[in-house]
């Protein structure tokens, strides 16, 4: 069966940011990665890319940032006060050190991260840029399956494995 859409694709692959440099992400044949084809959950370029390929194929490919995560955007790093990392009055300061990574969300209650860069007395520096934007992304790996989706997995927008309903 040719990767499509309403299919369910597992990989595996492994994400360099340079040509030759250090694995930024994997998924090996003992947890791949596993996605409905045709339904948003990757990105588009990433899936155009697998289009067609039956398990066992290879494949390697670069995205370019415009086809990846999009460029850096210098707007997205933002100063906040640091009261708003508090929970019943009282600053997580435990939460709020450079590099974490922090649940946020917009004034409509959208739930996104971001990943503080520096910290003062009374001000939070986070970067709401996707960790990989503004980079290259090479991408080599495998197919290892490509199955019809199932009703409940077509019903949802993503993959089931092992009747995993947990979420609902």
């Amino acid at each position: 069966m040719k990767a499509a859409n309403d299919t369910v694709v597992k990989i595996t692959y492994e994400l360099r940011t340079e040509p030759n440099g250090e694995v930024r992400d994997a998924a090996d044949v003992q947890n791949p990665f596993a996605f409905l084809f045709g339904h948003g959950n990757v990105l588009d370029h990433f899936e155009k890319n697998l289009d067609g390929l039956v398990a066992g194929n290879q494949f390697s490919f670069t995205l370019s940032p415009e086809d990846g995560y999009g460029e850096y955007d210098e707007q997205a790093v933002v100063q906040l006060d640091k009261n708003i990392f508090s929970v019943d009055g009282v600053v997580q300061e435990d939460m709020i050190t450079v590099g974490n990574v922090v649940p946020l969300q917009d004034q409509n209650g959208n739930p996104f991260q971001g990943r503080i860069v520096n910290v003062t007395n009374d001000k939070v520096t986070v970067d709401l840029n996707h960790p990989f934007a503004g980079k290259t992304l090479y991408f080599s790996g495998s197919v290892v399956e490509v199955r019809e989706a199932n009703q409940t997995e077509l019903d949802h927008g993503h993959v089931h494995e092992h009747g995993d309903h947990s979420h609902h």
